[in-house]
Formats: structure tokens, C-alpha cells, sequence
């Protein structure tokens, strides 16, 4: 259902913290940039996909579609907009399709109350996960930790393992301006001496919240060569969920990707792992590059702690990875920051290093939470240079 739909503009806000900037002007200043960039009008896009529920987006940004609806499955939820995009385009309910977001996470700080109906972003409820917040599971970082600690014990894996993700991610960071990592590469020793979140992730595992906003625009492949920006071809797509792994217990070993949405998305591309030519991956912890590594085929069970020494994922490797510092050491837009990048990647146009003569991007999305702690959905897009 992908096959044809094509990004055509990309628009992205100031990222970082404590910007000064509403939720909504942000969104506002990348919808701005994501127009001029496909050099398309206003009154030219049909629908609106945003995140969150946004009723006054459309006046504030002068936009008038024809359909407007918002999508949450968490930080799952940009690659999937592109999927559900794809679809509208090619039965033809839309012509131009718009996908935005835009937080300020680095306001108010969180207040610890309980999660309730009436929550809002600054809650500390809003990252309840499911009934084991009663049990006390608070946070991502507590989800992800489960994870990680089961992986470090099965393949006999070591914190250092978890801080060569880190050091690789923050040396991509560490040169691209605006990135949060901006100026400031890390060591091994420095992540070691960083202080224990959640056992076993210390600081410098996490992503920190910044603020941004990001929009894409899709249409037809037809429609594309009329508009001014650079295509990019959404070659496949698919979407799984980890719920379905509650039941067999096999929850905190996966991270989403098989057996379902990776399968789904080489086979409508119609290609494999080793075609990769780099690869965009929703890691807010670094546990998460590793276990995707494995899922998508780029390396075998447990072996991906060798796969990132060995500097497979750096900017000279087999599959250079996160390469704008991801989000971890580049900025946290949701699943938007793999997204963004995958984009300029496939236009070759990322401010630093921009893979030489990349063809093929792989980009994921996981979140939503599905009521149980790491029972997110989790979606995989293949992009590419139009074929």
C-alpha cells in the first residue's frame, strides 16, 4: 500500500531545550518550512495528520483541509502517519497529505501525581505504564531497563557494551549543529561515571525531552515531480505489536520489530538487511539500538555489542546509525527524529555525515503502550532515492 507515496517536503523547528517557544508555534514554524520546502501552498493540502489533540493547529497555521485527524501510538506514531498517508494517497481520498508535530517538553516540570483522566503532558502520570505503575514501574526508563537487564544477563553483556552505543551516537551528535550533544563527545570511562537511572542504564544511556517541532509532506509519485523538493520514496513499509508477546512471556527479550513489521516492510521493498545502506532507529535508550540490530537481521542474537565495536554503525561502517546522534545525542521529536534524518539521508542532504551514495534508509517508530510495560506497537519504514 506504500508502494508509490513520496515525501516531497520536510520542515523542522529550532530543536532543543528550554527553546522558549510554544507547543503550537512550533508546530506552526515546521509546517512553514515543510511547505516552502515542497514549494506547495496552504489550501493545496487536503489532509492533516497531527498528535495529540490540536484544535486550534488549524487555525493558527491558516490551514484548511479537507480532513484533519490526530494519531497516537506514541512514538510510533510519525512512521505510522506516513503508512496511513500512503494508504489515503493511493485510494484517493487525499492528494497531499500533512504530518506535524511540535512539544515543548522542557517547560513546567513534571508534577508526581497519579494517573488519571484528567492528566496533561506535565504529569508524571502521563508516563504511567499500564497497571504496573501500581507496582511501581514509573517511566520509560524503567521498561527499557527491564529489557536491558534481561539482555546483558542472556548474553553475558556488560554496561560497557550498552556505553559503546552511546560514545557512537554522541560522536555523531558531537558535530552536528543544534544537536543536544553539540561540542561534547563522551568516553567509555565518562559513561560509566555517569550516575544509575534504572539499573542497568546510567544517565548517559537515556535521551533527554527537548523541544521541536517537524512536518512532512507526502504525496503521489506523480503529483511529486511537480512539487520543488527532493523526493523520497516510501519503497515498504510495516507495523507489528509487542503485545502478543505478553502471552508468551517473550515480552522483555523483543523490541517489536519481528516477526512482524521488519518481514512485512523488506518484503514490499522487496529487499533484504544487507541492501541497507543506512539505518534510522527509535532508540531513546541504548539497549533499544541493540535489540533492533538483531531484530532486523543486521547481526545475529546477541552479537550486536561486536557489531557497534567493531564500527558497523559509525560513519565508516557497514550500516552507519542514528547518524544525526539520534535521540539521544540529537534531539527528541518522537519517532520524527529517526524520521527526519532517514529523509535528509535519502536526499543527501544531512548537514554531517551524509552517507556517500546511500540508497536505501531504514527508519522505526515504537510506542504506544498497550497497557502492559514494553507492549508498544512498533512500525518499519524502507525508504529510498526514486528508483
Amino acid at each position: 500500500m506504500t508502494s508509490g507515496a513520496t515525501v516531497v517536503g520536510l520542515g523542522m523547528s529550532p530543536q532543543g531545550r528550554r527553546l522558549g517557544i510554544s507547543s503550537r508555534e512550533l508546530r506552526r514554524q515546521a509546517i512553514d518550512a515543510a511547505l516552502l520546502d515542497a514549494g506547495l501552498c496552504r489550501t493545496q493540502i487536503d489532509t492533516c495528520i497531527c498528535f495529540g489533540v490540536q484544535p486550534e493547529d488549524l487555525r493558527y497555521a491558516g490551514l484548511s483541509p479537507r480532513m484533519s485527524f490526530a494519531l497516537n501510538s506514541g512514538g510510533a506514531s510519525p512512521a505510522l502517519s506516513v503508512v496511513v498517508a500512503a494508504a489515503l494517497i493511493a485510494t484517493g481520498r487525499a492528494e497531499y497529505v500533512l504530518s506535524v508535530y511540535g512539544e515543548a517538553f522542557t517547560g513546567d516540570a513534571p508534577r508526581m501525581e497519579p494517573h488519571h483522566d484528567g492528566a496533561d503532558r506535565s504529569d508524571i502520570g502521563g508516563y504511567s505504564y499500564g497497571y504496573p505503575y501500581l507496582y511501581g514501574l514509573v517511566g520509560p526508563a524503567a521498561v527499557y531497563a527491564m529489557a536491558a537487564r534481561r539482555y546483558l544477563d542472556t548474553f553475558g553483556a556488560t554496561s560497557e557494551d550498552l556505553a559503546a552505543v552511546a560514545v557512537v551516537e554522541r560522536a555523531y551528535g558531537a558535530v552536528r549543529p543544534g544537536a543536544v550533544g553539540y561540542g561534547r563527545p563522551i568516553t567509555v570511562s565518562e559513561h560509566q561515571a555517569s550516575r544509575m537511572i534504572v539499573d542497568p542504564l546510567r544517565l548517559l544511556d537515556c535521551s533527554r525531552p527537548t523541544d521541536g517541532g517537524v512536518a512532512v509532506v507526502l504525496t503521489s509519485a506523480e503529483r511529486a515531480a511537480d512539487c520543488a523538493g527532493d523526493p523520497v520514496e516510501v519503497l515498504g513499509s510495516g507495523c507489528g505489536h509487542n503485545i502478543a508477546n505478553w502471552w508468551d512471556g517473550t515480552m522483555p527479550g523483543r523490541f517489536g520489530a519481528a516477526p512482524d513489521a521488519a518481514r512485512l516492510a523488506f518484503g514490499e521493498a522487496g529487499i533484504g538487511p544487507d541492501d541497507i545502506s543506512v539505518a534510522q532507529l527509535y532508540a531513546p535508550f541504548t539497549i533499544a539500538t541493540l535489540m533492533q540490530l538483531e531484530e532486523y537481521g543486521f547481526c545475529g542474537p546477541g552479537e550486536a555489542p561486536d557489531f557497534v565495536r567493531a564500527g558497523h554503525t559509525g560513519p565508516t561502517g557497514s550500516l552507519p546509525t542514528n547518524t544525526g546522534g539520534g535521540q539521544h545525542s540529537g534531539f527528541y521529536a518522537t519517532g520524527f527524529t529517526p524520521l527526519s534524518e532517514g529523509i535528509l539521508q535519502m536526499r543527501g542532504t544531512a548537514p554531517t555525515h551524509q552517507v556517500p551514495d546511500a540508497e536505501v534508509c531504514l527508519v522505526s517508530g515504537s510506542g504506544g503502550n498497550g497497557g502492559v510495560q514494553g507492549s508498544w506497537a512498533h512500525v518499519t519504514l524502507v525508504l529510498g532515492r526514486p528508483r
